[in-house]
């Protein structure tokens, strides 16, 4: 079983591409109605085993897309933070993705896991990104990492036009008080 094959199925069932799926997914939660998770759970544990073995770009990309497509179960998600031996540069392959629905579990994962450079990591995902969830998943884990730093990034946004991150900078600067 391979993980290339269980998500060509994934994305003949959704009738899509991991390209026209970051345009087109909507607000998501469909994704649980997908009949073979089983199976494609089993493929991204199996390449999780195999990155631990020999990194490989193209498998960790495809994995990439597992995690994206998990978004709501999170089983990708806890595979990669319990299994994977080396995170660093799995975690580079995602954030630098054009998947946000990966990037922001990679923010989560950050602010549970020690992972080399993972300020940095989380600090680019708030001033690199204009996808408005993950500024909010990243600065919330900062807030776990350095809570200092994410008070001074947190400030950027209190008039930003997403009154959810405007909401998230208000709780980190009350925290911090």
């Amino acid at each position: 079983m391979s993980l290339e094959t269980e998500l060509a199925k994934f994305w003949e069932w959704a009738g899509m591409t991991p390209d026209t799926y970051t345009e087109n997914r909507g607000l998501g939660e469909w994704e649980v109605e997908y009949p073979g998770w089983d199976a494609l759970y089993k493929a991204a544990n199996e390449a999780v085993e195999q990155l631990n073995k020999e990194f490989n770009h193209d498998l960790a990309q495809l994995l990439v897309y597992a995690l994206a497509i998990d978004n709501e179960s999170g089983q990708v998600l806890r595979s990669i933070e319990e299994k994977l031996e080396s995170k660093l540069r799995f975690v580079k392959k995602a954030v630098n993705s054009n998947q946000p629905q990966a990037k922001w579990q990679m923010a989560e994962l950050l602010g549970n896991a020690d992972v080399e450079n993972r300020e940095q990591l989380l600090v680019n995902l708030i001033n690199r990104n204009d996808d408005k969830y993950v500024k909010r998943r990243a600065l919330l884990s900062l807030g776990k990492v350095n809570p200092t730093k994410a008070v001074e990034l947190a400030q950027k946004f209190l008039k930003d036009t997403d009154p959810f991150l405007r909401l998230v900078s208000k709780e980190i600067i009350k925290k911090k008080v």
